[in-house]
């Protein structure tokens, strides 16, 4: 029994002094697949909370680091499945749907600025919420069905073709543009 105490003892003085000493990394051998990136926050709560269960429970530091692998292998695999429910609803959209997505990126963050447009569209998951973002930069932007009723003055009496216009000499272009801005005021030309 005194030698299960002794070892015991010995173990818990190998051990961080306090919550703090415990550091916040993988262990040496953790790997992440091919393409994905994982960076720890140490400024999440989470971790000082790790640290304080640590300790409380006599992990050793490896231990420790056992733990974290389990939490970050956790967040890469929940990020994989959301990246691959994307891509899924970015199919939907059709052979454009990545160039849909990049233009509501491009005219959010132009309106917006490059974070607020970024986290804006990042809030698009599904290809409803990328069509509703479409909609919605359609009503923005007033684009939609182009008309061109009412770009056209209305018809003039009097008025000549361009082709006719050409062969009129300085002084009878300078008379038909005061008989035509006269016009347009309404008043009685002479």
């Amino acid at each position: 029994m005194q030698t299960r105490v002794a070892a015991d003892e010995s173990r818990r003085l190998t051990l961080p002094a306090k919550p703090e000493d415990y550091k916040i990394e993988l262990p040496k051998d953790f790997t992440l697949p091919q393409g994905v990136e994982f960076k720890i926050d140490v400024d999440n709560p989470l971790w000082a909370q790790g640290q304080q269960w640590a300790q409380k429970n006599g992990l050793t530091q490896e231990a420790f680091q056992e733990a974290i692998a389990l939490v970050a292998g956790d967040r890469v695999g929940t990020a994989a499945q959301i990246d691959q429910a994307r891509k899924a609803e970015i199919g939907k959209l059709g052979a454009n749907g990545q160039a849909r997505v990049t233009a509501i990126q491009t005219w959010a963050q132009g309106l917006l600025g490059q974070e607020s447009g970024g986290r804006f569209v990042s809030r698009l998951f599904t290809a409803a919420d990328v069509q509703m973002a479409e909609s919605l930069i359609a009503k923005f932007t007033g684009s939609g069905t182009f008309k061109s009723g009412g770009r056209e003055p209305p018809e003039v009496p009097g008025k000549l073709s361009d082709a006719d216009y050409n062969k009129l000499s300085m002084p009878d272009r300078l008379e038909y543009a005061r008989r035509m801005t006269a016009a347009a005021q309404g008043k009685k030309v002479a």
